[in-house]
Formats: C-alpha cells, structure tokens, sequence
C-alpha cells in the first residue's frame, strides 16, 4: 500500500519522506483545501528526487472555474511542468459534473506529466459516470477519491466493485477523504493499494499543525 502525504514545503516534504511516505501530494493553502504549491516549493522536492504530485487549484471557492481561472491554471501548469511528478486538477460544471471542456484546455498544456484528477470527483452526481467520462482522456491515469464511500469499516466490498470498475477503465484510485488508523485494515482488506492522508498526518489531526512523525510512522507500520 502506497502512503501519500499532504505536504506544503521542501523541508515537510523531506520530513515526511523521512519518517514513511512513499510520496508527497505537495501544495499550498492547506487550511484551505490544498491550493497550488509555490515555484520554489516544487523546484526544492524536485531537487531532492522525492516525487511530487502537483496540485493545480487557484482559489478554494468549490471546483467550478471561470476562463480567467482556467487561464491562470493553465500558466500555473506551463510554469511547473519541469518539476511536477503528476499534476492534480479536476474542473465541474455548475451542475456538479466533469466539465469537459474546460478539462481538455487544461490537458492541452500538462506536455508528457500524467494527470491525477482528484476529490472534485466525489462532488459528482454519479461516480461511474464520472469515472467513464475521465476514462475518455488518456493522460489522466488516476483519481484521488472515496469512490462514494465515506466510511470504509463494513463497506469493504463496495470498495473493491468500485476499484475494480476503475481499473477496468484504466483508473488507478488513491483513497482518499476520512483515512484513520483505525479503518486501514478495512482498506487493506477491500484491496487498496494507495491512500492519502492529510490532516491525519499532523499534530492534533489539524490542518495549520506541524507534521507529526508518530502519526506518520505509525500510517506506515499499518499500511504494510
């Protein structure tokens, strides 16, 4: 199982590689949902050969963007491509779905970085619906979700329809939203092989805290 953390600067990122991540979702703006990592953040992760999925998102006001948003991603994106491991993005319609769109003038511009489209899905009306319209788009290899499930203990078997529909769409899934140390055997048990934490990872579970290492090592003791 893949261990991923939500990280904001170079020396986090180190910390968290130190003490178990595989991988660092890097960002900025964490108290607020996870906006897009400053320039220098993602050259300093680079740097130190840690990988470092991109998070591209201007504002914390939902997921639907206007053509100046979408514009400044798309510069954001040019800017971080030479660094990104992967971007994440994801882009909605006022009426909650993927809006297409808007998704394709944002792909234009991602050059050869694969594409995670993240927890924007779990906005979404009809999760299968949403997973066969990303499926349309060849550059984006994974999502970021709870593929509909809020509480993993007693609904392991839902999960594991849920990955297998993806992965018949070639979909990897990082789960992620309400991962707890105590619900990581139900997600081993439902066949999850990657999982996000954020504010789990940090001192008192809350977002504007440090990292903390025992939440962190003890992520990684159970995921193995």
């Amino acid at each position: 199982m893949i261990l991923e953390i939500v990280t904001t600067t170079t020396d986090e990122t180190i910390f968290a590689h130190e003490n178990g991540a595989d991988r660092v979702e890097l960002v900025s703006g964490i108290t607020e949902g996870a906006l897009t990592p400053t320039l220098g953040a993602l050259k300093g992760v680079a740097a130190k050969g840690i990988p470092a999925f991109c998070m591209i998102r201007p504002h914390a006001h939902g997921f639907v963007y206007s053509d100046n948003d979408i514009e400044e991603m798309r510069q954001d994106i040019i800017n971080l491509r030479e660094q990104a491991s992967v971007f994440l993005f994801g882009v909605l319609t006022e009426e909650k779905e993927i809006d297409e769109e808007k998704l394709v003038k944002l792909l234009e511009v991602v050059g050869d970085v694969p594409v995670t489209f993240h927890k924007a899905i779990d906005s979404t009306p009809d999760f299968k619906k949403s997973v066969e319209t990303l499926a349309k788009y060849p550059q984006i290899k994974r999502i970021l979700s709870n593929v509909g499930v809020n509480e993993p203990i007693g609904n392991e078997e839902e999960i594991r329809k849920q990955l297998a529909f993806c992965k018949e769409h070639g979909l990897t899934v990082t789960f992620a939203g309400g991962v707890n140390l105590d619900n990581i055997p139900a997600l081993k048990n439902a066949g999850v092989e990657e999982i996000h934490i954020s504010s789990a990872a940090r001192i008192d579970g809350l977002a504007k805290n440090k990292l903390c290492p025992n939440r962190i090592q003890k992520f990684d003791q159970l995921r193995k």
